[in-house]
C-alpha cells in the first residue's frame, strides 16, 4: 500500500481533500506586486503589474508589461502596454482562451495567447461618459459598473465581434448609493431570465438586477464587500464587512443561510473550489493565509510562504504561488478506498495483490482469492482511480492492478480499461511541463477531446494535436488547416511554401484551401493566396476569397464554370460596386453568360441606366427602344417623360427593315401626341390626365362634363364608334344621368346594341331604366335573361313562347315563384309540346 499517496490529504468535515503540487514554476514573477489571472480548464495565466502597489523605479515589475504564461509557468508571449490607450480596469479570459482587456473608457480589446490583437470594440458613449470603475467577465460576456453606479452588459462578445450584438443597460437602482457596492454576476446559462443577472450589495440591501428590474433579496445579509457564484450557478458566497462568510442559494430559496465567522474584517480573495466549498486568501505581509470553508461548519487553514493567485475549476482549485502551481480538491471515493491506511476494500486488496505478484510473493494468490466475488468491482475501481492521478507512475500501478485483476475474470468487457488508457495518454501529453495544460479527468470529460485539440492548436502545437487526433480517432483536418494558416505567416518563399502546404494537404479530405488562402491574403501574400485557391474544390468557397483579393476576372470565370448563378451575381454585384462602369462592363462583356445574367438582374431590379449601357454596347436598338418606353411610362416629370418617348421612337425608327419596329414607332408617336394633349387638358381643367389611356381620358372628360373635348379626342385619335359608345355609356351611368343616357341611345342606331345600356342600368340598381332598353335587345336569350334579372317573368315567358323555346320556359319556371306566371308557363310549354 502506498503511504505517499495519502500524505497530502486533509480531512475537512466528512470529506477528504488533497493539495498537491502539479508544477514547479520557472518564472521570475513576484505575485505580491502583480495581478495574476488564470484561465479555467488548465488554461494560460496572464500577469501584469498591480498599479495600486508602490514599486522601486528600476524594478523589473515597474514596467507596464503584460505577460502570458502556460499553467506550468513558461512564457508564451508578452507585450508592452501603451498607457496612451487608457487605464486597464480588468482583464480576464473568455472561451477559446482569448484575453479580454477592458479599459476605463469602455474600449474592449481581445487578444490571443500570443498577444496578437484579434478584435476591439467600444461599449458606447454612455459608458465612456460615466467611466468604468469595475468589471466582471464570464466565458462569453462582460458586465461593467460605471462611476454613476449603472451596470452595462455585453451579453455576447462573439456577437459584438460579428457586429450583430449590442450593449445593454441593466435596470437602475432607485436609491442613492453611498459606497462602491460588492457585486458578482450570474451567467445567462444559470439564470431564470436566460440573460446575465447581477447580485449587488447596495447600502443595506442585496439586489438581484437584470435588464428589466432590480429586486431586493435576502434582508438578513447586508454590507457585502465580496461575493462570488459557484461554477454550477446554484450557490453564492458572500463576505460582509463584519468578517462573516455566508453561503446562500442564487435562486432566493435560502431560508437559513450557512454562516461562518472568519474573525477578519479585511475582505479576502474569494474563490470557489469546484462547487464544494470556498477558499479565502488574505495576503498579509507577515503570514499569508489560505482558509478553506466547506458546506457545514467545517474549515481548514493553510499557510503559504508567498502571495498566491487562485483559479476556480469545476472540480477544484488551482493555487498559483511564486514558485509552484498546486491543485486543491476533493479526493475521489475510489482513491480513498485504495490508499487509505489500513483499507481492506476489494480495490485496495487488488492493488496489494499486484504488488505481491510483482515481488513474487505467494500472498498475491491469497489476496486475489479473498476478493474473488468483488473482483470486477475492484478492477473498475482501480481503473477509475488511475484517472484521478496526476502521477504517471501511480497511474501505471493502478492500471497494472486492473490488468492483473482482469486476468481472473471471464468475459470482462475491456472497453473501460482501453478508454482510460487512451484518455490518460492524452492527458499526460498535455500535462507535460512543455505544454502546460494540467487538465483533470473530470475537466477532460467536461470539455471533450475536441476542445483539448483546440487548446493545442491555439498554442501552435500542431504536431502533438495531429498525433492526438490520430490516437483518439478524431478528424485532423482542423489541425492541418490551422497549421497551414499559421505557416503562411512565416517568411518561407511563396513557391516553396505553396509546395509544402499542397503536398501535405492535397490528399486530406475536408481541408479548406479557401481558409488558408484567406489567411495568406491577410498576411499580405497575395500570390501565395492565389496559388492555394486553385486547389479549393468548392466554387462557393473559392469565389468569395477571390473577390476579396480583387481577382474579379478569375472569380467570374470560376463562378460561371460552377454553373451557380448566385455566385455569378455575387461577383457581378461586387464589381458593379467597386469598379468604374467602363471597367466593370469590359470584364462582364468578356463572358456572354455574365452579360445575360446582368441583363436579367437589371430587369428584375429596374436598373434602367445600366440596362441602356449594355444595350448600347450590344447595339440592340429594339431592346433599347423598349427600355426607354418602360422608363417613359414610369417617369413623373413631363419633359423627361416626353424625352424618353422620343428616344424610344428614334430607336424604333432605326430598324428600317423591321415592319414591327416601324409600326411601334408610329404607336409611340401616337402616345407622344396623347401625352401632349393630356398635358394641355391638365393645364386647362386642373385635373390629372397624364399617363391615362385614350379610353380613360375620354371617360374622364365625360365624367367632368366635357363631352365636346371627348368627341374631339375621339376624332383626333380615330377611336372606333363601338369603343366610344361603351365609354360614354359607362360614364353616363356612373353620373346617374339616365335621361341623357336615354337620349344618347336614340341619337342613332347603337353600334353595340342595347344590351350594354340595360346592363349598366342594372349595375347601378336601376331596373326601371333598364326596362327602357330590354325590349330593344336583339338576342332573345339575352332579352329573357335580362327580364328575369328584373323579375319580369311574364314578359320573359312571352319572349320565350314567341321563340318557341321550351328550354327558356324551363329556366323561367325554375326562377319564378309567382303561381299565376307559373301556370302561364305550363300552358305555354304544353302548347309547344303539342305542336
Amino acid at each position: 500500500m502506498s503511504v505517499l499517496a495519502s500524505s497530502n490529504w486533509s480531512i475537512i468535515g466528512n470529506s477528504t481533500y488533497s493539495k498537491k503540487e502539479i508544477y514547479s514554476l520557472p518564472w521570475d514573477i513576484d505575485l505580491k506586486q502583480s495581478i495574476v489571472v488564470g484561465a479555467p480548464f488548465g488554461g494560460p495565466i496572464v500577469v501584469y503589474r498591480d498599479s495600486s502597489k508602490l514599486l522601486e523605479v528600476n524594478s523589473q515589475n515597474s514596467k507596464n508589461i503584460i505577460r502570458i504564461f502556460t499553467a506550468a509557468g513558461y512564457e508564451m508571449s508578452k507585450m508592452m502596454w501603451d498607457s496612451t490607450k487608457g487605464n486597464i480596469v480588468t482583464m480576464d479570459w473568455i472561451e477559446k482562451e482569448r484575453l479580454v482587456i477592458v479599459l476605463e473608457s469602455g474600449i474592449v480589446l481581445i487578444y490571443n495567447i500570443f498577444c496578437e490583437l484579434l478584435s476591439q470594440f467600444s461599449m458606447g458613449d454612455a459608458v465612456k461618459k460615466e467611466g468604468i470603475i469595475d468589471c466582471k467577465i464570464w466565458s462569453d460576456g462582460i458586465v461593467v459598473l460605471t462611476g454613476q453606479v449603472n451596470f452595462y452588459t455585453v451579453p455576447s462578445v462573439e456577437d459584438i465581434i460579428r457586429e450583430c450584438g449590442r450593449v445593454i443597460q441593466l435596470a437602475k437602482i432607485q436609491e442613492e448609493v453611498k459606497v462602491k457596492p460588492g457585486w458578482c454576476i450570474l451567467e445567462p446559462k444559470h439564470s431564470v431570465s436566460q440573460g446575465v443577472e447581477v447580485f449587488a450589495s447596495i447600502n443595506e440591501t442585496l439586489y438581484l438586477i437584470d435588464e428589466d428590474k432590480a429586486d431586493s433579496q435576502l434582508d438578513s445579509i447586508s454590507n457585502i464587500t465580496r461575493m462570488v457564484v459557484s461554477p454550477s450557478g446554484i450557490k453564492m458566497a458572500c463576505f460582509d464587512a463584519r468578517g462573516v462568510l455566508w453561503i446562500v442559494n442564487t435562486d432566493g430559496s435560502t431560508t437559513s443561510p450557512v454562516k461562518f465567522e472568519t474573525k477578519s474584517q479585511k475582505a479576502p480573495l474569494l474563490k470557489w473550489c469546484g462547487n464544494d466549498g470556498v477558499m479565502m486568501y488574505w495576503d498579509s505581509v507577515k503570514d499569508p493565509v489560505l482558509l478553506y470553508f466547506s458546506q457545514g461548519d467545517t474549515w481548514a487553514k493553510y499557510t503559504t510562504d508567498s502571495s498566491v493567485s487562485l483559479v476556480t475549476e469545476i472540480d477544484g482549485l488551482r493555487i498559483i504561488s511564486n514558485r509552484t502551481s498546486e491543485f486543491f480538491g476533493k479526493v475521489s471515493d475510489v482513491t480513498i478506498d485504495i490508499f487509505k491506511i489500513g483499507s481492506t476494500s476489494p480495490a485496495a486488496m487488488l492493488y496489494d495483490a499486484t504488488e505481491h505478484f510483482i515481488n513474487k510473493s505467494p500472498r498475491a494468490d491469497e489476496s486475489i482469492r479473498s476478493i474473488k466475488s468483488d473482483l470486477e468491482l475492484a478492477v473498475n475501481s482501480c481503473i477509475l482511480a488511475a484517472g484521478y492521478e496526476f502521477s504517471g507512475s501511480e497511474q501505471s500501478k493502478l492500471l497494472t492492478a486492473a490488468s492483473f485483476g482482469k486476468c481472473f475474470l471471464d468475459g470482462y468487457n475491456p472497453n473501460a480499461f482501453v478508454n482510460m488508457c487512451r484518455s490518460l495518454r492524452a492527458l499526460n501529453a498535455v500535462r507535460n511541463f512543455e505544454i502546460g495544460i494540467p487538465l483533470t479527468i473530470q475537466q477532460f470529460t467536461e470539455i471533450g477531446p475536441e476542445e483539448v485539440i483546440d487548446k493545442l492548436i491555439n498554442r501552435r502545437k500542431h504536431l502533438l494535436a495531429w498525433r492526438m487526433c490520430d490516437y483518439l480517432k478524431i478528424k485532423s483536418d482542423v489541425v492541418l488547416n490551422h497549421w497551414a494558416c499559421t505557416k503562411v505567416r512565416t517568411d518561407i518563399d511563396d513557391n516553396e511554401l505553396s509546395r509544402i502546404i499542397i503536398n501535405k494537404l492535397e490528399s486530406v479530405p475536408g481541408i479548406s484551401f479557401a481558409n488558408i488562402a484567406s489567411a495568406a491574403y491577410m498576411a499580405n501574400r497575395k500570390k501565395l493566396a492565389a496559388k492555394l485557391l486553385e486547389y479549393e474544390p468548392k466554387a462557393a468557397d473559392q469565389v468569395p476569397p477571390l473577390i476579396k483579393m480583387g481577382e474579379s476576372e478569375t472569380a467570374l470565370g470560376k463562378a460561371i464554370e460552377s454553373g451557380d448563378t448566385d455566385l455569378v451575381y455575387l461577383v457581378l454585384l461586387d464589381m458593379k460596386r467597386n469598379r468604374p462602369l467602363a471597367d466593370f462592363l469590359e470584364v462582364t462583356f468578356s463572358k456572354s453568360v455574365a452579360v445575360d445574367l446582368l441583363i436579367s438582374y437589371c430587369k428584375q431590379n429596374k436598373d434602367m441606366n445600366l440596362l441602356k449601357e449594355i444595350y448600347g454596347i450590344k447595339q440592340q436598338t429594339k431592346e433599347m427602344s423598349f427600355t426607354f418606353l418602360y422608363e417613359a411610362f414610369r417617369e413623373p416629370n413631363f419633359e423627361k417623360r416626353l424625352g424618353s418617348f422620343e428616344k424610344s421612337k428614334e430607336f424604333f425608327q432605326q430598324n428600317k427593315q423591321d415592319k414591327d419596329d416601324q409600326s411601334n414607332a408610329q404607336l409611340v408617336q401616337e402616345q407622344i401626341k396623347l401625352e401632349i394633349l393630356q398635358k394641355e387638358l391638365e393645364n386647362t381643367t386642373k385635373e390629372s390626365f397624364l399617363g391615362m389611356s385614350i379610353s380613360d381620358t375620354i371617360y374622364k372628360l365625360i365624367i367632368t362634363n366635357d363631352s365636346k373635348k371627348a368627341m374631339n379626342l375621339k376624332s383626333e385619335f380615330k377611336v372606333p364608334d363601338k369603343r366610344f359608345w361603351w365609354i360614354k355609356i359607362k360614364a353616363l351611368s356612373a353620373l346617374d344621368k339616365w335621361e341623357e343616357l336615354f337620349q344618347f341611345s336614340k341619337e342613332k342606331k347603337s353600334p353595340i346594341g342595347y344590351e350594354p345600356f340595360a346592363e349598366v342600368c342594372l349595375e347601378q340598381n336601376q331596373p326601371t331604366e333598364a326596362l327602357k332598353y330590354i325590349p330593344k335587345v336583339q338576342d332573345p336569350v339575352n332579352r329573357v335573361q335580362l327580364y328575369i334579372q328584373i323579375n319580369y317573368y311574364r314578359e320573359a315567358a312571352e319572349v320565350a313562347f314567341k321563340e318557341k323555346s321550351i328550354d327558356l320556359l324551363n329556366l323561367i319556371a325554375r326562377k319564378c315563384t309567382n303561381p299565376e306566371v307559373l301556370n302561364l308557363v305550363d300552358q305555354m310549354r304544353s302548347q309547344l309540346q303539342r305542336r
